[in-house]
Protein backbone atom coordinates (compact mmCIF):
# COMPACT_ATOMS: atom_id res chain seq x y z
CA UNK A 1 0.00 0.00 0.00
CA UNK A 2 1.38 3.35 -0.84
CA UNK A 3 0.01 6.91 0.11
CA UNK A 4 0.49 9.40 -2.06
CA UNK A 5 3.59 7.49 -3.33
CA UNK A 6 4.48 7.19 0.06
CA UNK A 7 5.51 3.26 1.19
CA UNK A 8 3.86 2.29 4.18
CA UNK A 9 6.63 0.81 6.65
CA UNK A 10 5.94 -0.60 10.15
CA UNK A 11 9.19 0.94 12.50
CA UNK A 12 10.50 -1.53 15.15
CA UNK A 13 9.61 0.60 17.84
CA UNK A 14 5.78 0.38 16.67
CA UNK A 15 5.95 -3.63 15.31
CA UNK A 16 7.23 -5.02 18.46
CA UNK A 17 3.94 -3.85 20.31
CA UNK A 18 1.70 -5.28 17.85
CA UNK A 19 0.36 -8.29 15.91
CA UNK A 20 0.09 -8.47 11.96
CA UNK A 21 -4.17 -9.26 13.12
CA UNK A 22 -4.21 -5.50 13.51
CA UNK A 23 -4.70 -3.75 10.99
CA UNK A 24 -2.16 -0.35 10.25
CA UNK A 25 -3.57 0.95 6.74
CA UNK A 26 -4.34 4.52 5.98
CA UNK A 27 -6.63 3.37 3.91
CA UNK A 28 -8.36 0.04 5.92
CA UNK A 29 -11.60 0.20 5.01
CA UNK A 30 -11.99 -3.51 4.91
CA UNK A 31 -14.51 -5.87 6.19
CA UNK A 32 -12.02 -7.50 8.02
CA UNK A 33 -10.78 -4.06 10.01
CA UNK A 34 -14.25 -3.42 10.53
CA UNK A 35 -14.31 -7.11 12.32
CA UNK A 36 -11.11 -6.56 14.38
CA UNK A 37 -12.17 -2.95 15.31
CA UNK A 38 -15.83 -4.13 16.61
CA UNK A 39 -14.05 -7.06 18.37
CA UNK A 40 -11.23 -4.94 20.13
CA UNK A 41 -12.85 -2.05 20.71
CA UNK A 42 -16.36 -3.45 21.94
CA UNK A 43 -15.51 -5.82 24.91
CA UNK A 44 -12.94 -5.90 27.42
CA UNK A 45 -9.70 -7.77 26.15
CA UNK A 46 -9.93 -8.85 29.93
CA UNK A 47 -12.69 -10.36 29.78
CA UNK A 48 -13.18 -11.91 25.95
CA UNK A 49 -16.58 -12.54 25.22
CA UNK A 50 -17.64 -15.21 22.04
CA UNK A 51 -19.99 -12.82 19.86
CA UNK A 52 -23.00 -15.47 17.34
CA UNK A 53 -21.65 -14.60 13.75
CA UNK A 54 -25.24 -13.56 12.96
CA UNK A 55 -24.61 -10.65 15.71
CA UNK A 56 -21.62 -9.31 13.81
CA UNK A 57 -23.33 -9.75 10.40
CA UNK A 58 -26.21 -7.77 12.05
CA UNK A 59 -23.85 -5.22 13.14
CA UNK A 60 -21.88 -4.55 10.31
CA UNK A 61 -24.93 -4.14 8.11
CA UNK A 62 -25.89 -1.13 9.78
CA UNK A 63 -22.78 0.40 8.14
CA UNK A 64 -23.79 -1.40 4.73
CA UNK A 65 -21.59 -4.41 5.22
CA UNK A 66 -23.15 -7.14 3.05
CA UNK A 67 -23.53 -10.14 4.57
CA UNK A 68 -21.23 -12.03 2.33
CA UNK A 69 -18.59 -9.84 2.54
CA UNK A 70 -18.80 -9.94 6.90
CA UNK A 71 -18.88 -13.84 6.28
CA UNK A 72 -16.11 -14.10 4.31
CA UNK A 73 -14.17 -11.99 6.38
CA UNK A 74 -14.88 -13.96 9.41
CA UNK A 75 -13.53 -17.00 7.72
CA UNK A 76 -10.52 -15.33 6.17
CA UNK A 77 -9.59 -13.65 9.67
CA UNK A 78 -10.15 -17.49 11.16
CA UNK A 79 -8.09 -19.25 8.89
CA UNK A 80 -5.26 -16.44 9.46
CA UNK A 81 -5.53 -17.08 13.32
CA UNK A 82 -6.86 -13.42 14.51
CA UNK A 83 -10.14 -15.45 15.21
CA UNK A 84 -11.14 -18.50 17.22
CA UNK A 85 -14.98 -20.31 16.27
CA UNK A 86 -17.18 -21.44 18.96
CA UNK A 87 -19.70 -23.88 18.34
CA UNK A 88 -23.10 -24.13 20.52
CA UNK A 89 -25.62 -26.67 18.87
CA UNK A 90 -26.32 -24.88 15.60
CA UNK A 91 -25.13 -21.39 16.41
CA UNK A 92 -21.38 -20.14 15.56
CA UNK A 93 -19.55 -17.59 17.62
CA UNK A 94 -16.16 -15.71 17.12
CA UNK A 95 -14.16 -14.56 19.25
CA UNK A 96 -10.27 -13.14 19.40
CA UNK A 97 -7.57 -15.45 18.92
CA UNK A 98 -4.84 -15.52 22.48
CA UNK A 99 -2.41 -14.20 20.37
CA UNK A 100 -4.56 -11.01 19.18
CA UNK A 101 -5.84 -10.52 22.48
CA UNK A 102 -2.47 -10.69 24.28
CA UNK A 103 -1.24 -7.54 21.53
CA UNK A 104 -4.45 -5.89 22.14
CA UNK A 105 -2.72 -3.79 25.67
CA UNK A 106 0.29 -2.51 23.75
CA UNK A 107 -1.69 -2.04 20.64
CA UNK A 108 -4.00 0.23 22.07
CA UNK A 109 -1.36 1.84 23.91
CA UNK A 110 0.41 3.01 21.25
CA UNK A 111 -2.74 3.50 19.10
CA UNK A 112 -4.44 5.77 21.89
CA UNK A 113 -1.22 7.26 22.78
CA UNK A 114 0.46 8.12 19.44
CA UNK A 115 0.74 12.14 19.14
CA UNK A 116 0.09 12.92 22.94
CA UNK A 117 3.76 13.81 23.40
CA UNK A 118 7.20 14.37 21.62
CA UNK A 119 9.74 11.10 22.26
CA UNK A 120 11.90 12.46 24.29
CA UNK A 121 15.62 13.24 22.51
CA UNK A 122 19.06 13.88 23.80
CA UNK A 123 20.57 15.06 20.88
CA UNK A 124 22.44 12.13 19.95
CA UNK A 125 21.88 10.94 16.57
CA UNK A 126 22.55 7.29 15.72
CA UNK A 127 24.85 6.98 12.60
CA UNK A 128 25.37 4.10 9.97
CA UNK A 129 28.13 4.38 7.50
CA UNK A 130 28.72 1.56 4.25
CA UNK A 131 29.35 0.87 1.05
CA UNK A 132 28.60 -1.85 -1.14
CA UNK A 133 29.15 -2.18 -4.63
CA UNK A 134 26.58 -2.70 -7.66
CA UNK A 135 27.46 -6.31 -7.70
CA UNK A 136 26.03 -6.81 -4.06
CA UNK A 137 22.98 -4.92 -5.40
CA UNK A 138 20.10 -7.49 -3.35
CA UNK A 139 22.57 -6.85 0.28
CA UNK A 140 22.03 -3.37 -0.15
CA UNK A 141 18.43 -3.31 -0.82
CA UNK A 142 17.69 -5.52 2.20
CA UNK A 143 20.03 -3.59 3.94
CA UNK A 144 18.27 -0.34 3.64
CA UNK A 145 15.09 -2.44 4.31
CA UNK A 146 16.05 -2.99 7.59
CA UNK A 147 17.56 0.75 8.25
CA UNK A 148 13.96 1.68 7.48
CA UNK A 149 12.37 -0.71 9.98
CA UNK A 150 14.69 0.67 12.08
CA UNK A 151 13.59 4.21 12.26
CA UNK A 152 16.85 5.30 10.25
CA UNK A 153 16.67 8.06 6.90
CA UNK A 154 19.48 8.09 4.04
CA UNK A 155 21.29 11.67 4.60
CA UNK A 156 23.80 10.82 2.52
CA UNK A 157 24.34 7.23 0.05
CA UNK A 158 25.68 5.41 2.35
CA UNK A 159 25.27 7.41 5.52
CA UNK A 160 21.74 7.14 7.82
CA UNK A 161 21.14 8.27 10.88
CA UNK A 162 18.44 8.21 13.57
CA UNK A 163 17.82 10.01 16.47
CA UNK A 164 15.79 7.09 18.10
CA UNK A 165 17.34 3.55 17.35
CA UNK A 166 18.03 1.31 19.93
CA UNK A 167 21.63 0.16 19.25
CA UNK A 168 21.45 -3.46 20.43
CA UNK A 169 18.81 -4.04 17.94
CA UNK A 170 20.74 -2.20 14.89
CA UNK A 171 23.58 -4.80 15.46
CA UNK A 172 21.07 -7.42 15.54
CA UNK A 173 19.22 -6.80 12.86
CA UNK A 174 21.82 -5.82 10.46
CA UNK A 175 24.34 -8.82 11.40
CA UNK A 176 25.25 -10.27 7.93
CA UNK A 177 23.99 -7.04 6.25
CA UNK A 178 26.87 -4.35 7.25
CA UNK A 179 29.55 -4.89 5.27
CA UNK A 180 33.40 -5.76 7.47
CA UNK A 181 34.07 -2.07 7.04
CA UNK A 182 30.56 -0.59 8.20
CA UNK A 183 30.25 1.72 11.03
CA UNK A 184 27.72 2.23 13.84
CA UNK A 185 28.18 5.18 16.12
CA UNK A 186 26.28 7.76 18.08
CA UNK A 187 27.11 11.47 17.72
CA UNK A 188 25.63 15.02 19.18
CA UNK A 189 28.57 16.89 16.93
CA UNK A 190 27.78 17.01 12.96
CA UNK A 191 29.20 19.46 10.60
CA UNK A 192 27.27 21.04 8.43
CA UNK A 193 23.52 20.73 8.64
CA UNK A 194 21.16 17.80 8.86
CA UNK A 195 17.88 18.80 6.83
CA UNK A 196 15.08 15.94 8.36
CA UNK A 197 12.31 16.78 5.37
CA UNK A 198 15.78 15.99 3.42
CA UNK A 199 15.94 12.47 5.22
CA UNK A 200 12.48 11.30 6.02
CA UNK A 201 9.35 12.30 3.53
CA UNK A 202 7.92 15.09 5.99
CA UNK A 203 5.88 16.72 3.15
CA UNK A 204 4.16 13.75 2.24
CA UNK A 205 3.95 12.94 5.81
CA UNK A 206 2.35 15.97 7.01
CA UNK A 207 -0.06 16.41 3.97
CA UNK A 208 -1.25 12.94 5.02
CA UNK A 209 -1.92 14.41 8.52
CA UNK A 210 -3.76 17.50 6.61
CA UNK A 211 -6.13 15.11 4.47
CA UNK A 212 -7.32 13.71 7.87
CA UNK A 213 -7.95 17.18 10.06
CA UNK A 214 -9.97 17.95 6.68
CA UNK A 215 -11.60 14.63 6.50
CA UNK A 216 -12.66 14.75 9.94
CA UNK A 217 -12.87 17.95 11.40
CA UNK A 218 -16.57 19.06 10.43
CA UNK A 219 -18.27 16.02 12.00
CA UNK A 220 -16.63 17.48 15.33
CA UNK A 221 -19.76 20.55 14.72
CA UNK A 222 -21.60 17.24 13.79
CA UNK A 223 -21.21 15.45 16.21
CA UNK A 224 -21.82 18.40 19.35
CA UNK A 225 -24.70 19.28 17.64
CA UNK A 226 -26.65 16.23 17.54
CA UNK A 227 -26.62 15.95 14.06
CA UNK A 228 -25.69 12.30 13.36
CA UNK A 229 -27.71 9.87 14.16
CA UNK A 230 -26.05 6.34 15.40
CA UNK A 231 -25.40 3.84 12.34
CA UNK A 232 -23.69 7.27 10.62
CA UNK A 233 -21.77 7.46 14.22
CA UNK A 234 -20.24 3.70 14.04
CA UNK A 235 -19.71 4.25 10.65
CA UNK A 236 -17.31 6.99 11.76
CA UNK A 237 -16.08 6.09 15.03
CA UNK A 238 -15.07 3.10 12.58
CA UNK A 239 -13.30 5.20 9.87
CA UNK A 240 -11.48 7.69 12.10
CA UNK A 241 -9.78 4.70 14.72
CA UNK A 242 -9.04 2.95 11.29
CA UNK A 243 -7.16 6.07 9.80
CA UNK A 244 -5.51 6.90 12.73
CA UNK A 245 -4.04 3.21 13.45
CA UNK A 246 -1.94 4.08 9.85
CA UNK A 247 -0.29 6.92 11.25
CA UNK A 248 2.46 4.72 13.09
CA UNK A 249 3.42 2.93 9.90
CA UNK A 250 3.92 6.58 7.98
CA UNK A 251 5.63 8.19 10.52
CA UNK A 252 9.19 8.11 12.34
CA UNK A 253 8.19 9.87 15.15
CA UNK A 254 10.84 12.24 15.06
CA UNK A 255 11.90 14.70 17.96
CA UNK A 256 10.19 18.31 17.66
CA UNK A 257 13.48 19.64 17.40
CA UNK A 258 13.82 17.46 13.64
CA UNK A 259 9.71 19.14 12.90
CA UNK A 260 8.51 21.88 11.13
CA UNK A 261 7.32 24.46 13.50
CA UNK A 262 3.82 23.96 12.56
CA UNK A 263 3.90 20.16 12.45
CA UNK A 264 -0.16 19.14 12.32
CA UNK A 265 0.12 15.76 14.26
CA UNK A 266 -1.00 17.62 17.43
CA UNK A 267 -4.16 18.96 15.78
CA UNK A 268 -4.50 15.69 13.86
CA UNK A 269 -4.88 13.59 17.30
CA UNK A 270 -6.69 16.05 18.76
CA UNK A 271 -9.04 15.76 15.88
CA UNK A 272 -9.10 11.91 16.45
CA UNK A 273 -10.23 12.09 19.61
CA UNK A 274 -12.72 14.29 19.86
CA UNK A 275 -14.55 12.19 16.83
CA UNK A 276 -13.38 9.28 18.46
CA UNK A 277 -14.78 10.16 22.26
CA UNK A 278 -17.63 11.76 20.60
CA UNK A 279 -19.09 8.61 18.39
CA UNK A 280 -18.26 5.69 21.32
CA UNK A 281 -21.28 6.64 23.60
CA UNK A 282 -23.63 6.49 19.85
CA UNK A 283 -22.07 3.02 18.94
CA UNK A 284 -21.88 1.61 22.31
CA UNK A 285 -26.01 2.49 22.36
CA UNK A 286 -26.97 1.61 18.79
CA UNK A 287 -24.77 -1.69 19.38
CA UNK A 288 -26.52 -2.87 22.77
CA UNK A 289 -29.75 -2.70 20.47
CA UNK A 290 -28.57 -4.49 17.91
CA UNK A 291 -26.01 -7.32 19.40
CA UNK A 292 -28.75 -7.49 22.18
CA UNK A 293 -31.24 -9.50 19.76
CA UNK A 294 -28.83 -12.60 19.51
CA UNK A 295 -27.09 -12.52 23.05
CA UNK A 296 -28.24 -10.73 25.61
CA UNK A 297 -24.76 -11.44 27.80
CA UNK A 298 -23.05 -9.80 24.40
CA UNK A 299 -25.19 -7.05 24.78
CA UNK A 300 -25.40 -6.42 28.06
CA UNK A 301 -20.50 -6.34 27.94
CA UNK A 302 -20.57 -3.47 25.17
CA UNK A 303 -18.43 -0.47 26.19
CA UNK A 304 -16.40 2.13 24.15
CA UNK A 305 -13.42 3.95 26.30
CA UNK A 306 -12.49 7.21 25.19
CA UNK A 307 -9.08 8.06 24.25
CA UNK A 308 -7.91 8.63 27.83
CA UNK A 309 -9.98 5.47 28.98
CA UNK A 310 -8.13 3.20 26.83
CA UNK A 311 -4.86 4.71 27.68
CA UNK A 312 -5.24 4.72 31.43
CA UNK A 313 -7.04 0.90 31.00
CA UNK A 314 -4.10 -0.95 28.98
CA UNK A 315 -0.93 1.42 30.25
CA UNK A 316 -0.28 -0.92 33.11
CA UNK A 317 -0.96 -3.93 31.25
CA UNK A 318 1.32 -2.87 28.29
CA UNK A 319 5.48 -4.05 28.18
CA UNK A 320 7.57 -3.59 25.47
CA UNK A 321 9.92 -6.21 24.79
CA UNK A 322 13.79 -5.96 25.50
CA UNK A 323 15.96 -5.90 22.10
CA UNK A 324 17.11 -9.51 23.05
CA UNK A 325 13.58 -10.47 23.32
CA UNK A 326 12.62 -9.68 20.03
CA UNK A 327 12.46 -12.13 17.22
CA UNK A 328 13.65 -10.53 14.32
CA UNK A 329 12.18 -13.18 11.96
CA UNK A 330 8.81 -12.80 12.73
CA UNK A 331 8.48 -8.56 12.49
CA UNK A 332 11.34 -7.59 10.41
CA UNK A 333 10.63 -5.79 7.35
CA UNK A 334 11.04 -8.70 5.14
CA UNK A 335 8.33 -10.82 7.25
CA UNK A 336 5.54 -10.66 4.99
CA UNK A 337 3.12 -9.93 7.58
CA UNK A 338 5.01 -6.47 7.50
CA UNK A 339 6.05 -6.35 3.43
CA UNK A 340 3.70 -3.32 1.93
CA UNK A 341 0.99 -4.26 -0.49
CA UNK A 342 0.86 -2.65 -4.02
Amino acid sequence: MRIGGLPSVTYFYHAVVDSPHIPRDLEADSAQSAVITLLGELWPSEQPIAIPSAAIVAALSRIDVTEAATRAALSRMHRKGTLDIIKDGRQTLYRLSDAVITSIPASQVLTMGFGAESRPWNGEWTVVVFSLPETQRDRRQALREWLRWLGFGPVRDGVWISPHANIELVQRALHGLLPSDGLVFRSAHIVGEVRPGDVWPLAEIEQAYRTFIDEFRPYIYSLRGGLVPPAEAMRLWITVLCRWRGFPTLDPDLPAAALPADWPRGEARRVFEAVHDATGPLVSMLMRSVIGEFSKTAAAAVRTLTVDEARALYSPRAATPSAESIDLNAIGPTSPAFLPTA
